[in-house]
């Protein structure tokens, strides 16, 4: 016999090394995987709340700059306002952390969406942002430790 007859390996020998290859690499990511924070589960939201006060920063100049007609300023102060309220809605973490908090934003921004619907006086949707604005910096301080 000058050839050697070549044996197959066995399935059952093929299942187990699959297994076992797929069991130490689930370990060896789980015991490299960062461990959660708080400050990292809540950063999402923060981020949230933060972009709804830089969207406020607009609204006052562009509420001013439409008190003589100007339509297209009321309705970039009237868009400003929106998406504050929409990244405030995007914040569920904080709405479950801080609700008195979260109630206190939405009102403002309530507030200040209708002031600029009814066309109310600048400094009175200045009032209203300026109160927007801190209560979206209460829901901020929750992720600083």
């Amino acid at each position: 016999m000058l050839y050697r007859r070549q044996r197959n390996l066995s399935p059952l020998l093929v299942t187990v090394a699959a297994l076992v290859g797929l069991a130490l690499g689930f370990l060896a990511g789980r015991t490299t995987a960062p461990t959660p924070t708080l400050a990292g589960l809540v950063a999402p939201g923060v981020e949230h709340a933060r972009k709804a006060s830089g969207a406020l920063e607009i609204v006052p100049l562009e509420y001013a700059r439409a008190q003589p007609g100007n339509a297209s300023s009321r309705d970039a102060a009237r868009s400003a306002a929106r998406q504050a309220q929409a990244e405030l809605d995007a914040a569920t973490l904080l709405r479950q952390l801080n609700p008195g908090g979260y109630r206190e934003a939405q009102a403002a921004l309530a507030a200040l969406t209708n002031a600029i619907d009814t066309n109310r006086d600048p400094q009175v949707v200045q009032a209203n942002v300026t109160r927007a604005q801190a209560a979206l910096r209460e829901l901020q301080a929750i992720g600083t430790p």
